[in-house]
Parts: C-alpha cells; sequence; structure tokens
C-alpha cells in the first residue's frame, strides 16, 4: 500500500531528534558525547556510498536498502546539527531547525517556476532551462565565488573531481590549460593519462566514476567465480 505523499513526518522526525539528544546528553551514550564533527566525518562519507550501492544494485534499485542507508544519512545529518547546537549561536551555532528552515528557504528561492510568480510558465521549460536557472541562482547567491572552479569539493574522489572541474570548465567556456607531463616523473605521465580518459568519458556522456566503479565490481565478480571453480 502506497503512502500519501503529502503525509508530515513531524511526529517520527522529532522522535529522531529527542533520541539523538538523550544519547548526547549527560547520562546518554558516552561514546556518542564523545564525538566531534571530525572524528565521525568518515561515517557520513561511507554511509553516501552506500547509497550509491543501494541505487546501483545489479538487479536495479534495492529499496528496503536504499530506505536503511538513507536513515543512516539521515542519522548522520542530526548528528552534526546536534553537535552544532551546543555552541552558542552567536558562535556560529544552529540546529536541526535551521538546517531544516535554510533547506526549505533554498528549495523555494531556487525553483521560482514552482513556487514563484513565474509558475505558470513552468511547463513550458525544459529540464536543461531549470537546471541553468537554477545555477544562475546559485552564482547570485554567493557572489563571493568568482573563481571558475569555486563550488568544486576538493575531497570528492578523483575522477569525480577532475569529472566536476572538467564541467565546470565547459560551463565558463574557458579553454583547459594542462601542466606539463614530466616525461622522467612516472605519477605526472600517469595522472595525464587518466585526465585525458576523464576528458573522453565526458565527451561520450559517460560517468567516468560510475563506468569505472561497475568494471571493478565486474572483475571482483568474476575473479571470485573463477575461484569457485579451481
Amino acid at each position: 500500500m502506497s503512502k500519501n505523499h503529502d503525509e508530515q513526518p513531524g511526529a517520527s522526525f522529532t522522535e529522531l531528534v529527542r533520541l539523538m539528544n538523550t544519547l548526547r546528553s549527560p547520562g546518554g551514550c558516552s561514546w556518542t558525547v564523545a564525538q566531534t564533527h571530525e572524528s565521525i566525518m568518515h561515517y557520513l562519507v561511507e554511509e553516501t556510498y552506500e547509497v550509491v550501492e543501494a541505487v546501483e544494485s545489479p538487479g536495479g534499485v534495492n529499496l528496503p536498502l536504499l530506505r536503511e542507508e538513507l536513515g543512516d544519512v539521515l542519522l548522520n545529518v542530526i548528528f552534526h546539527a546536534r553537535m552544532a547546537a551546543e555552541i552558542p549561536s552567536d558562535q556560529g551555532g544552529f540546529d536541526i531547525n535551521d538546517v531544516v528552515e535554510g533547506l526549505s528557504q533554498k528549495l523555494i528561492r531556487r525553483n521560482p517556476h514552482v513556487f514563484g510568480s513565474a509558475q505558470d510558465t513552468a511547463s513550458q521549460l525544459s529540464a536543461q532551462e531549470i537546471y541553468d536557472a537554477w545555477d544562475e541562482l546559485k552564482k547570485s547567491e554567493k557572489p563571493e565565488r568568482t573563481g571558475i572552479f569555486d563550488g568544486v569539493p576538493p575531497h570528492l574522489p578523483a575522477l569525480a573531481f577532475t569529472d566536476k572541474a572538467l564541467s565546470k570548465a565547459t560551463a565558463a567556456d574557458v579553454p583547459v590549460q594542462l601542466p606539463d607531463a614530466d616525461e622522467a616523473d612516472t605519477e605526472s605521465v600517469w595522472a595525464a593519462t587518466v585526465f585525458a580518459l576523464v576528458q573522453e568519458a565526458r565527451a561520450q556522456g559517460i560517468d567516468p566514476e560510475k563506468a569505472l566503479r561497475n568494471y571493478t565490481k565486474e572483475m571482483m565478480r568474476l575473479s571470485e567465480d573463477r575461484r569457485d571453480l579451481e
């Protein structure tokens, strides 16, 4: 039985926040109390990739696994927000309500074709036009970002990082200037080769991170099968 998409998650979300508050408070969980933003950062990264695993399951999206992994990502969001709430607001502290409110405002602000005065033209816009408008709104909200590559997360996996950087260069219509590869520097030559492969993947509409991940998964499967036959 499908659920009503307009059903509000208020009570269950409030209970989740209460549970985290209890764990983080005196008399709660000593491990949880001892954590910092830095100490739990790797969990958020790991859980995010487990969401990717659920979506890219061989038989299609694994919904039970996706439900569980999205919960684990949400746990990390609640955890970080709780720790931020322990800092006075005049020092930059915030709570989960601020996170949710800020996100809601952003969705409204960046989707004027749905929530603004121009909503009657929404059906006339293509997905690409909506994406381009969203990107322009992002730029206007963050005028301090003046560099071509501002907003490229530096800790992305290398293939995704390169892909994102090339996307930014393309959007800015800026020719890519490549570093000289020193023939005596094996690492430099290897990096230049991989960079060129990412460029080729983009030209063919291939997500290099996903493509290599799927290729390696198949290698693992075949290798396991080969070992079982021996």
